[in-house]
């Protein structure tokens, strides 16, 4: 049985709202690109789960800002200073992103919303679908004792191994991968085409790499992000083994700070009904259990 989570913080309301200057914006995949702003307010204070908003400045088309997870962060000799997000373009927002230039501005806010909270784990299994590696890989280095984040000291419950489980369309969607496998991960990779990894669907990799595993209740947990059927089948996937699975939603969103209310998602309460929360303040990161997919 899944603890109860810790109760949610409204990170909205310390947020930082500035322009960043892009200084690295490179193409690292089919339609995938990855950028690196230099803004130490996000770059100190963003933990694994996080996501900030991003808009084009100076630009009424588009309007609003879309939200990105941070991927990762960097620090200088003066301490952190850069955050990386990388994004697939898809739409009005992203393709006029990928234009960008290092040099140009950003406007940007967060960090924003509530990440992964999750216990101490012997095996850490993070599984991606699409483009939702973005939301796992500080996740990964952190647990592995790679990393540290956040600008408050915390205690962090710790991975003795993390297992990192990918499904794409084809092998050009995959986008630094070789970033897991740094961090400590052992990387397995599935393609609907059978261009790279094994074929089929994650859910399938899944099925044939833990064939025959089994270990002592809540020794594994699961945390997942990418397009919502493929979070709701790994989500059944988990639970039919009794395993707790974290999920990391990609809800469309407006604000970023809870006052829109576009990004809602059905939640399962304690007495078995459900009630909407919003994805950008008490999630994005929910117990997968809970939600009504």
């Amino acid at each position: 049985m899944t603890a109860p989570a810790p109760e949610a913080v409204c990170h909205a309301d310390h947020a930082c709202h500035t322009r960043a200057r892009i200084v690295a914006h490179d193409r690292v995949a089919d339609d995938t690109w990855r950028i690196r702003i230099d803004c130490p307010a996000i770059a100190a204070r963003a933990l694994p789960g996080q996501f900030a908003m991003l808009r084009l400045p100076d630009r009424h088309d588009p309007l609003l800002a879309r939200p990105l997870a941070v991927y990762d962060t960097f620090a200088d000799a003066a301490g952190p200073r850069y955050a990386d997000f990388i994004y697939l373009v898809h739409g009005r927002f992203t393709r006029a992103l990928a234009l960008a230039r290092p040099g140009d501005d950003v406007a940007v806010w967060g960090p924003l919303g509530n990440g992964f909270r999750l216990p101490a784990v012997e095996h850490l299994v993070l599984v991606a679908g699409g483009i939702g590696q973005t939301a796992l890989l500080a996740l990964a280095r952190e647990r592995l004792g790679r990393a540290r984040y956040g600008d408050v000291p915390r205690h962090v419950p710790g991975a003795a191994r993390v297992t990192f489980c990918w499904g794409a369309r084809h092998a050009g969607m995959f986008a630094a991968v070789d970033d897991f496998r740094a961090a400590g991960c052992d990387v397995h990779l599935a393609t609907l085409d059978g261009s790279v990894g094994e074929r089929g669907t994650v859910v399938d990799l899944l099925d044939r790499r833990f064939a025959k595993h089994a270990g002592p209740a809540g020794s594994t947990h699961v945390a997942c992000c990418g397009p919502e059927p493929m979070m709701a089948a790994v989500t059944r996937w988990a639970t039919s083994r009794g395993w707790p699975c974290a999920v990391s939603l990609e809800t469309p969103m407006a604000c970023g700070i809870g006052i829109c209310f576009t990004c809602v998602a059905r939640v399962r309460d304690d007495a078995g009904g459900w009630d909407y929360r919003r994805t950008c303040i008490e999630g994005p990161v929910f117990d997968g259990a809970r939600i009504e997919w």
